[in-house]
C-alpha cells in the first residue's frame, strides 16, 4: 500500500459523511440530493478500493 495513512482515513471519513447525508436526504424525500450523496459515496468507495488494492 503506497498511499499514506492520512489519505485513507480521509476517504473513509468522507464515505461516512456522504452515507449519513444520503440517509438523511432520503428520509426527508429529497431525492436529487440523496442521489448525489449516494453517487459521491460510491465514488469514494472506488477510490478507497484503489488506494488499498494489494500494494499498488
Amino acid at each position: 500500500m503506497n498511499a499514506p495513512a492520512w489519505r485513507i482515513w480521509l476517504v473513509v471519513t468522507l464515505m461516512c459523511g456522504w452515507g449519513i447525508l444520503a440517509i438523511r436526504f432520503s428520509t426527508r424525500q429529497e431525492w436529487p440530493m440523496a442521489g448525489l450523496s449516494a453517487l459521491l459515496l460510491i465514488t469514494n468507495g472506488v477510490t478507497l478500493y484503489r488506494l488499498t488494492r494489494h500494494g499498488k
